[in-house]
C-alpha cells in the first residue's frame, strides 16, 4: 500500500507468515519419493498459474507442504527440460492443471511420465479434465486420479490419502477414481469463499510477467448453458482478503492484473466500493475486468469516468443480440441497456473496451449473425471478437448437442461444424469475418477508414463491407501472410472507386497509414502521393522529415472518438508508432 493511496477496504488479518514463492520451489529434505509437481502448460508467455499457487497454499497446514514444486511452461514448445526437471525429483504425486489449449499435450507428457516414473501417481484437474473424468480414466492407463471442480480441498485431501494414509477416496471433493468395476465419480463440496486460500498475499505467486491473474469471487451467477461455469455457486471473498491482496499488488509496476470473476457485479455498494478502491491504486497498475453491460450501475460508470485513462480494460461477451436465442442458451440480458452502457464506455475513449460474439448458438441462421455483427460494429469498440460456439465437455448445451442437430469437432476446442440452421460454409464464412475483423480492426490499421466507409457506403453493414472485400481482393486478403505496407496496398485498390468522390475517406485513410509508418519505397502510391508534403521538426532532441496532412471537421470529428485530447481541424505531422518503440504516436500541430 503506497503511502499517498491508504486502503478504503478494512485491513486483512492473518494467522500465519508469507511464505515467498522461492519456498515453494526449492529443494527440499524430505525423504526420496515424497515429492510432490504440479504442473501447467501456458499458451503464452505473459501467463502464469493462480490455480497451481492456490493448490499449494491450501496444503500450508500439512507436513507435505514443503515438498511441493511448482512448475510452469509453454504449451507449444519441446517439454524435454521439464520431464527431465521431473526425472530428478522423483515425485511420489504429479498433478496437471488442463485447460481446451494444453490436454493432448498433457496427456503426452503424461503418459512419458508413467514410463519413466511407474509409482508415481498422476492427478489431472482443471475445466478440461473435470467433465471428461470417466472418459480418461478409461481411455489413458496412465492417469490415476481426476478431480473435477474446484480442487483445493481435493488436492489436500488426496495428498493425505497418498503420502499420510489419511482418509478414503470415496469422500475425497469431485474426485474422480477408479473402482472395483467402473469409474467413481464423487459429488462436490465447495469451500467457503473464507477457507479458501489467498497465494498473493501469501507471496507465492510469480508476479514478474505482464498478466497477473487474480480474483475476488468464485462462481457465477449466471447459467448460460454454454459455458463451463453455469453450476458453479457463486461466492464473494471477504474484503479484508481483497485488502491484503492489492497491498501486494499496488508494489508492482506496468502490470495488467486480469480479474478471473465471471461477472464483477456482486450488489452495487461492493461493486462501486472495489472499482474506487482500483482506481485509486498507482498509475503502473491496470485492471482488466469482465462486465454484465446492463448492469453497469450510474455509480460505476462515474468512477470509470473519473479514473485515469487505461486504469480499466473491459471484457464484454454480448454473444448475440437476438433475444430469442439469448433466451434459448438461458443467458439473461436487457439488450437495450446493454447496448446504452457500451455506447458509454467507448464514448469516454478512456478504457478500451473488448466485445465478443458467438456464431453458431441455438436458433440463431446466417442473418441472425449478421445482424448481431453489424449492430455491435456500430458501436466501434476497441476490439470485436467474433468466436465460433465451442461445445464444451459437462455443458448443458453439450448435453443438447445431439437432440438440437449440431455436428462438431469431436477434439478440443469442440468448435461447431454445422447446425440445422448454419451451414459448414456459412460458419466459414463468418471466420473470413473474423480474420479480417483481427487484421483491419483490432489492430489498428484502418479504425478511421472504417467508421467512415461502412456507413457512408454500405449501410453501416460491415459484413456487407467484408463481402464486398472478399468478392475483390479474394481469400489472399484473409489467409495470406501480409506486411503492414502490402494489406495497405489491397486495402487502396479496394478503395478506388470510393477514393476519387470521398474526399473525407482519402483522409482518414491518410490518417490511419500514418500511425503505422513514415513514407517508404514501399509506401502504397496513392498513399505516397498523399502523403508527398513533408516538413522537418524536431522531435524527442532529433530532426526528423515527417509527412503532413491536413483533417477536416469531420476527419478530426471521426478520429477524436478515440482520443482522450480532441484534434482540432487543421495540418498535422504525425512520428508514427512503429518508430516510437511501444510509445504513443506524437500527433505534432503545424501552422499553415
Amino acid at each position: 500500500m503506497s503511502a499517498q493511496n491508504p486502503g478504503i477496504l478494512a485491513p486483512a488479518a492473518t494467522d500465519c507468515e508469507p511464505v515467498g514463492a522461492a519456498d515453494l520451489i526449492q529443494a527440499t529434505t524430505g525423504q526420496p519419493g515424497s515429492k510432490i509437481a504440479l504442473v501447467a502448460l501456458h499458451a503464452g508467455y505473459s501467463h502464469s498459474s493462480l490455480a497451481l499457487k492456490s493448490l499449494a497454499a491450501h496444503c500450508r497446514d500439512q507436513p507435505f507442504y514443503p515438498s511441493i514444486h511448482c512448475f510452469e511452461t509453454l504449451v507449444n514448445i519441446s517439454h524435454q527440460r521439464l520431464l527431465e526437471q521431473l526425472l530428478a525429483l522423483e515425485p511420489r504425486v504429479v498433478g496437471f492443471s488442463t485447460y481446451l489449449w494444453n490436454i493432448d499435450a498433457t496427456l503426452g507428457l503424461a503418459a512419458r511420465l508413467r514410463r519413466l516414473l511407474p509409482e508415481c501417481r498422476i492427478v489431472l484437474g482443471g475445466p478440461e479434465a473435470g467433465p471428461r473424468g470417466e472418459e480418461l480414466l478409461g481411455d489413458h492407463p496412465e492417469l490415476d486420479y481426476v478431480v473435477d471442480g474446484e480442487g483445493e480441498a481435493a488436492w489436500r485431501d488426496l495428498l493425505r490419502l497418498l503420502l499420510l494414509r489419511q482418509g478414503k477416496p470415496g469422500r475425497i471433493s469431485g474426485l474422480i477414481w477408479r473402482g472395483p468395476s467402473r469409474p467413481v465419480r464423487n459429488p462436490q463440496t465447495l469451500l467457503p469463499a473464507e477457507a479458501l486460500p489467498a497465494p498473493i498475499a501469501l507471496g507465492l505467486m510469480d508476479l514478474d510477467k505482464p498478466l497477473v491473474y487474480w480474483e475476488t469471487s468464485r462462481g457465477c451467477p449466471y447459467r448460460c448453458s454454454f459455458c463451463g461455469s453455469a453450476d458453479e455457486q457463486l461466492r464473494a471473498f471477504p474484503l479484508e482478503r481483497i485488502e491484503a491482496d492489492l497491498r501486494v499488488l499496488e508494489g508492482l509496476q506496468d502490470k495488467v492484473v486480469k480479474l478471473l470473476d465471471r461477472s464483477f457485479h456482486l450488489g452495487r455498494e461492493r461493486t462501486v466500493r472495489l472499482l474506487e478502491r482500483f482506481a485509486a491504486t498507482p498509475v503502473g497498475l491496470r485492471f482488466h475486468l469482465e462486465l454484465n453491460p446492463d448492469r453497469i450501475s450510474p455509480e460505476a460508470m462515474a468512477v470509470f469516468r473519473q479514473a485515469p485513462p487505461g486504469k480499466f480494460q473491459f471484457e464484454i461477451d454480448l454473444q448475440s443480440l437476438n433475444q430469442p436465442v439469448l433466451d434459448a442458451i438461458n443467458r439473461r440480458m436487457d439488450i437495450p441497456k446493454a447496448l446504452a452502457n457500451i455506447r458509454e464506455l467507448v464514448a469516454m475513449a478512456r478504457h478500451p473496451v473488448h466485445l465478443d460474439l458467438i456464431v453458431g448458438l441455438p436458433g440463431e441462421d446466417e442473418a441472425h449473425c449478421r445482424d448481431s455483427l453489424d449492430r455491435v460494429f456500430r458501436l466501434h469498440p476497441g476490439h470485436l471478437q467474433l468466436g465460433t460456439l465451442k461445445l464444451l465437455p459437462g455443458t448443458p448445451l453439450r448435453a443438447q448437442a445431439q437432440q438440437l442437430g449440431y455436428r462438431w469437432d469431436p477434439r478440443p476446442p469442440y468448435e461447431v461444424l454445422s447446425h440445422p440452421l448454419l451451414g459448414f460454409q456459412q460458419i466459414a464464412r463468418f471466420k473470413r469475418y473474423a480474420v479480417l475483423l483481427e487484421r483491419l480492426w483490432n489492430s489498428g490499421y484502418l479504425v478511421a477508414t472504417l467508421s467512415r466507409l461502412v456507413p457512408a457506403c454500405y449501410q453501416d453493414r460491415v459484413s456487407a463491407c467484408w463481402d464486398d472485400l472478399l468478392a475483390t481482393q479474394g481469400e489472399g486478403i484473409v489467409w495470406d501472410k501480409l506486411q503492414p505496407d502490402t494489406l495497405y496496398e489491397r486495402v487502396c485498390d479496394f478503395l478506388q472507386p470510393w477514393l476519387a468522390r470521398d474526399a473525407l475517406l482519402g483522409q482518414l485513410l491518410l490518417w490511419d497509414y500514418s500511425q503505422f509508418s513514415l513514407v517508404t519505397r514501399k509506401t502504397p502510391p496513392w498513399i505516397a502521393a498523399g502523403l508527398c508534403h513533408q516538413k522537418t521538426l524536431v522531435v524527442d532532441g532529433s530532426r526528423r522529415r515527417l509527412p503532413l496532412l491536413s483533417l477536416s471537421e469531420a476527419a478530426v470529428a471521426l478520429i477524436n472518438r478515440r482520443r482522450i485530447t480532441p484534434l482540432e481541424a487543421g495540418r498535422y505531422a504525425v512520428w508514427p508508432r512503429q518508430r516510437q518503440r511501444g510509445r504513443p504516436v506524437r500527433v505534432i500541430p503545424v501552422p499553415d
